[in-house]
């Protein structure tokens, strides 16, 4: 990057194991993609967890492909992937209460 050439300024936002979020800003060349913002991310834990799958990136909370560009602004969020599908969860836990109720009864 060129000391002439603009800065685009992010946020960088996840949640730690101890499940507080962090937010880090996270300075790009002008033109940036979501791709490079992946790139400049210098956490191993972080990388790794997007290298593997258990994490996504999103824009606003909004899924975007790699090569979506950044705005000045933009808070790039990394998330963990589903652990259940929320139609299974859903169904588990109205199984959990129809046995509740049926005990009681």
């Amino acid at each position: 990057m060129r000391s002439d050439e603009p800065n685009l300024h992010v946020e960088l936002a996840w949640v730690d194991a101890g499940g507080r979020v962090v937010l880090r800003p996270l300075a790009l060349p002008a033109g940036a993609t979501l791709g490079d913002a992946l790139a400049a991310i210098d956490l191993p834990a972080l990388r790794e967890g997007l290298i593997a799958g258990r994490l996504v990136a999103a824009v606003f909370g909004e899924l975007k492909p790699p090569t979506a560009p950044l705005f000045q602004g933009d808070r790039v969020e990394l998330l963990e992937g589903l652990q259940v599908d929320p139609k299974v969860a859903r169904r588990r836990r109205a199984e959990v209460r129809r046995r509740t109720q049926a005990t009681k009864a």
